[in-house]
């Protein structure tokens, strides 16, 4: 005897049995793992990675807004002038490395993980009284390609499009060391506009994965707004037509 799958699932995450379906002929067996609620330990860990990313995110912003070229870092010994950057010289460190390896690309890093963080405190405000499913590994895979290929696609359009940045950066390269190695490869081989061309699409499907929208998703809510604005205007000019005509025809009266 057979079940539709979805009759049993409610039944089959309870029990932990296993049940099989029919499947292109072949039985197809699906066990369901039972959840049971998160350990103290298992909370308080998620709970500190929370505050210990939100704090890491907050000194990165910090040392990237007051990022000096005169601070000794990763390129520089300094200009033997007073510390400048407000994250003190760990911030000076990792902003100069940071604007070495990637030029201002890497500004990427600071809405890309106020994304994750926000994500991870999501998890942790919908958990209820049971374990949630471990993340999956596809999502995360895409989370990584997406970051790599915005940053591959951003420095190199920097090094391409940006090069007066120059000047204010460590190096001496915008894009940084990232860009340096990709722009002119990409330059060399399509060309200008080519290169240009591929990096906007690059970066359209780097931006998508690493922030997690969709861009049909934005346009559609974009869309939907703009017909509602629409037709709401279209409403209050069709009101206002009604009241002229009104008081028109009372003052007939």
């Amino acid at each position: 005897m057979t079940f539709p799958l979805g009759s049993l699932r409610a039944e089959g995450a309870a029990s932990g049995n296993t049940y099989t379906r029919k499947s292109t002929g072949k039985a197809a067996s699906v066990a369901a793992v039972p959840v049971g609620p998160p350990t103290l330990a298992a909370r308080w860990r998620h709970q500190a990675a929370l505050i210990v990313g939100a704090v890491a995110w907050l000194l990165l912003l910090l040392a990237l807004a007051t990022h000096h070229l005169g601070d000794p870092g990763f390129s520089t010994s300094g200009d033997g002038e007073p510390l400048r950057n407000k994250a003190g010289v760990v911030g000076a460190w990792v902003s100069d490395l940071g604007l070495f390896l990637f030029g201002y690309s890497v500004w990427w890093f600071i809405p890309v993980g106020l994304r994750a963080w926000l994500s991870s405190l999501a998890r942790a405000v919908r958990r209820d009284d049971e374990t949630p499913a471990a993340e999956p590994l596809l999502p995360r895979a895409a989370f990584w390609l997406g970051l790599a290929l915005l940053m591959a696609a951003s420095c190199s359009l920097e090094w391409t499009r940006l090069y007066q940045w120059e000047p204010s950066l460590p190096g001496a390269h915008a894009g940084g060391v990232l860009g340096f190695t990709l722009g002119p490869l990409s330059s060399h081989w399509l060309g200008f506009v080519g290169s240009g061309v591929l990096w906007i699409a690059v970066l359209v499907v780097g931006m998508s994965l690493a922030l997690g929208f969709s861009w049909l998703a934005l346009a559609e809510r974009i869309g939907t707004a703009v017909d509602t604005l629409r037709e709401r205007r279209q409403q209050q000019k069709e009101q206002a037509e009604d009241r002229r005509i009104g008081e028109a025809a009372l003052v007939e009266r």
